[in-house]
């Protein structure tokens, strides 16, 4: 009689890939293809058969994304370099900050935003304080 554990290793080159942390953009396209269509199958009956490869799909997920976000989050100053960008502001139009002086010297990273600062730009850019400040 074959044991749950045997009858897992036989098909766990087909379960593998759904669980484990996905590595390029291509292997999370298909981890989130994988997660949708067993959300329809399962998805709305509490502790189905698969709640717990959907869990771990569903982990796998979150560890790429975390991985990815982790990788692309730049510091205040290139959030402040690309928002001047967006929006097409010459460095003279940030009164906020001070002159254009202490803009250059800021965007130049020879000088630091200040609290004030932050506060500031938040408000103008419409954004949370904390696109300027750095971890």
């Amino acid at each position: 009689m074959e044991t749950t554990l045997e009858k897992a290793v036989e098909h766990w080159d087909m379960v593998a890939p759904m669980i484990t942390t996905p590595q390029t953009a291509e292997d999370y396209d298909l981890l989130l293809a994988n997660f949708e269509q067993a959300m329809m199958l399962f998805g709305n009956r509490g502790n189905g058969p698969l709640t717990g490869l959907i869990n771990a799909m569903s982990n796998a997920a979150k560890q790429y994304e975390g991985k990815v976000t982790n990788e692309l989050k730049g510091t205040g100053l290139d959030a402040l370099r690309y928002l001047i960008k967006l929006h097409q502001i010459q460095q003279s139009n940030l009164k906020e900050i001070g002159s254009q002086g202490v803009v250059s010297e800021i965007l130049n990273g020879k000088r630091s935003l200040t609290l004030r600062h932050v506060r500031a730009l938040a408000k103008r850019f419409n954004v949370s304080p904390s696109t300027f400040i750095d971890d």
